[in-house]
């Protein structure tokens, strides 16, 4: 299961404050699945850590999710599905965010479903999985 930005996000500010909210409930529930987490929610997870009033925190709780996550890098089939997906999107007038998308074909393009807060987003991506909470 790939972890979008949003989960993440939400996982981040649940274990903060201590509290077992609907992300955490979430992977409570998916047991021993194994988690992934894209390259691009990284790079929005530190854009996130950077805006913080307090980075140094910010940045060590991100560490500590992502050192339980495998990071998935982008691979070569990456450009060409994103394209594909990108300009179906287009052609139908539902294009989504560009990061979202390439969190998204990320996903796709390993044959893993992807969990969101996002379901919206996500679920125009053709032939992904998309499960939310």
């Amino acid at each position: 299961m790939v972890l979008d930005t949003s989960v993440c996000v939400d996982l981040l500010r649940e274990t903060r404050k201590g509290e077992e909210g609907p992300a955490r409930s979430a992977i409570r529930r998916l047991g021993d699945t194994p988690l992934f987490l894209s390259y691009f929610t990284l790079c929005e997870l530190h854009t996130g850590v950077e805006l913080s009033s307090a980075p140094d925190r910010e940045r060590k709780a991100v560490q500590a999710l992502v050192s339980r996550l495998t990071v998935l890098h982008p691979d070569e089939s990456l450009p060409v599905m994103y394209g594909e997906a990108a300009a179906e999107l287009l052609r139908t007038g539902v294009p989504i965010p560009v990061m979202d998308l390439l969190i998204g074909i990320t996903a796709k393009s390993r044959g893993l479903p992807i969990l969101t807060r996002d379901r919206d987003h996500f679920a125009r991506i053709p032939g992904l999985t998309v499960e939310s909470y």
